[in-house]
C-alpha cells in the first residue's frame, strides 16, 4: 500500500512483480500446511490407533509439520498483525505496535554503524582525494570527457550571461552598490596597506623609470617643442629660429627631466620623493578627514556611474567576448576545449609531482568532511526517525511485508517440512527405542 509522498517509490513493474511473489510464496506455505493436515486427519481415520509402523510414521511426520508450520505461521503473522484478530495475544502485532521505535533503533544503527566520523574519515583517507584527483585529471580520455563537459554545457552559460535581463539586473544593483561606495575610504585604506612596511619603495621605482621614458619618446618631444616654440620671441619666428631652438630646448628638458626621474628612482633618499613621501600620509588622512576632498572623489564616482558612453563600452567589450566564446564553442577545433584538455592534464601532472601538495589536498577534504559528518549524521537520523513516523502503522506493515514477506513465507514452508522430518525422526527413535527395551 502506498500514499502520496510518504510510501517508498516503487515502479509499477516491480510493485507487482513483488506482489505476485508474495502471494505465491504465501499460497505455497499454507497448502503445505492444509497438505499435511489432510495428511494426518486421513491417516488418523484409516488407522486410528497408528498400529501400522509405516502409516503410524506418516502421520507422525504429518503431526509434528503441523506444528511446525502453525508455530511458524503464528510467528511471521504475529510480526505484522494480530493472528485471527486476537488482539488479547501478547507479543503480537510487533511492527506496528513498536513502528517509532523501530524508526529510532533503524536511525541508530545507519548512523552508528555506517556513517561513524572515524568510519567516514577512515574510508575517506583510504579513498585518497588527491590520487583520484591526479588520476581524473592527468588521464587524456578523463581530461577530453572533462573538456566536452565543458563545452557541451557552457553555451547555456553564455546564453544566461548575454541575456538583458540579467545584464541589467548586474547593472542596476552593481551601480546601487557602487553608488553607496565610500571610494575616499576605500582609497585611504588601500595607500596605507600599499605603504606599510616600505611595500611600495618597488613599485615606485618601476613608475619612475616609466616616466622618465616618457619625456624621450618621439611624440612627448615633438609636443614639448611645439609648446616652446610657441612660447618663443616673434622675432625668432621672423628668421626662421624659433623650431630649431624649441628643438634644442626640448631635447634638453627631455634630458633633464628624464634624469631627475631616474635619480628619483634610483636614489629613495632624494629630495623631491621624500617630500613626496611624507605627502602620502597627509594626503591619507586628507581622504579620510577632507570634507571638500571626499565631496569631489564622491562626486566623480557619481559622473563615472551616470556615464552612459562608459556603459555602452564596457557593455560592447562584454557582448564581444561573449559572441567569440559563443563562436568558438561552436567549432570542432575549439581553443576553450583546446585550453581546457590541456590546463587538465598539465595541472593533472603538476599536482601528482608535489607529494605535499597531495597531502595538503587530503587534509583539506579530511578537515572540511569531518565537521559536516558530525552535523549530517544528526540529520539523516532525525530525518529516518520523522520518515518512519510520517508512515502509518498499516503501511509500514505493508511496505515490509511486501519487501520481506516473500523470504518470511519461505520460513512458514522450512518449517512445515523440517517439522515433518523431525516428527520421523522422533518416531523412528522412540520404536527404535522400545524395541530395543522389549
Amino acid at each position: 500500500m502506498q500514499t502520496s509522498g510518504d510510501a517508498m517509490p516503487k515502479t509499477t513493474s516491480d510493485l507487482s512483480d513483488r506482489q505476485r511473489k508474495l502471494r505465491r510464496k504465501k499460497r505455497t506455505a499454507t497448502l503445505s500446511l492444509l497438505g499435511a493436515c489432510l495428511v494426518f486427519v486421513g491417516l488418523t481415520a484409516l488407522d486410528p490407533g497408528h498400529q501400522n509402523l509405516y502409516l503410524g510414521a506418516l502421520a507422525a511426520m504429518a503431526e509434528a509439520a503441523m506444528v511446525g508450520g502453525l508455530a511458524d505461521w503464528f510467528a511471521v503473522t504475529a510480526l505484522f498483525r494480530h493472528p485471527l484478530g486476537l488482539r488479547w495475544l501478547p507479543h503480537t502485532a510487533i511492527i506496528p505496535r513498536n513502528k517509532d521505535r523501530i524508526g529510532a533503533s533503524l536511525a541508530d544503527f545507519i548512523c552508528d554503524h555506517f556513517l561513524g566520523k572515524e568510519q567516514v574519515l577512515e574510508r575517506l583517507r583510504a579513498f585518497d582525494p588527491a590520487q583520484r584527483l591526479v588520476q581524473a585529471l592527468s588521464r587524456p580520455e578523463s581530461a577530453a570527457r572533462l573538456a566536452d563537459f565543458v563545452v557541451r554545457h557552457a553555451p547555456r552559460l553564455v546564453a544566461l550571461l548575454d541575456s538583458d535581463e540579467l545584464q541589467d539586473f548586474i547593472r542596476a544593483n552593481a551601480k546601487e552598490k557602487l553608488g553607496k561606495l565610500d571610494v575616499p575610504d576605500l582609497l585611504a585604506r588601500l595607500l596605507t596597506v600599499l605603504t606599510k612596511d616600505g611595500r611600495h619603495q618597488e613599485a615606485m621605482d618601476r613608475l619612475l623609470r616609466d616616466i622618465a621614458d616618457i619625456p624621450g619618446a618621439p611624440t612627448a618631444r615633438g609636443v614639448l617643442a611645439q609648446k616652446i616654440a610657441e612660447e618663443l620671441w616673434s622675432v625668432m619666428r621672423w628668421v626662421r629660429l624659433d623650431k630649431p631652438v624649441a628643438e634644442n630646448i626640448a631635447d634638453k628638458v627631455a634630458a633633464g627631466m628624464r634624469q631627475l626621474f631616474l635619480d628619483m628612482a634610483r636614489d629613495q633618499d632624494h629630495e623631491l620623493r621624500v617630500k613626496l613621501e611624507r605627502n602620502i600620509p597627509r594626503f591619507i588622512a586628507r581622504l579620510r578627514t577632507d570634507a571638500a576632498l571626499r565631496a569631489r572623489i564622491d562626486l566623480f564616482r557619481d559622473r563615472v556611474l551616470e556615464n552612459h558612453e562608459l556603459s555602452r563600452y564596457i557593455q560592447d567589450i562584454w557582448r564581444g567576448a561573449l559572441d567569440w566564446l559563443r563562436e568558438d564553442l561552436a567549432r570542432d577545433e575549439s581553443e576553450v576545449r583546446a585550453a581546457l584538455f590541456k590546463a587538465s592534464l598539465t595541472l593533472g601532472k603538476r599536482i601528482d609531482g608535489q607529494p605535499e601538495m597531495k597531502a595538503w589536498f587530503n587534509g583539506w577534504v579530511t578537515e572540511t568532511v569531518e565537521p559536516l559528518v558530525e552535523e549530517y549524521r544528526e540529520k539523516i537520523r532525525r530525518f529516518i526517525v520523522a520518515r518512519v513516523q510520517a508512515w502509518s502503522a498499516e503501511e509500514l506493515t505493508s511496505q515490509l511485508e511486501l519487501n520481506l514477506g516473500s523470504d518470511l513465507q519461505s520460513i512458514r514452508l522450512s518449517g512445515t517440512f523440517v517439522g515433518a522430518l523431525i516428527g520421523g525422526l522422533l518416531y523412528g527413535l522412540m520404536h527404535l527405542v522400545a524395541y530395543l527395551a522389549g
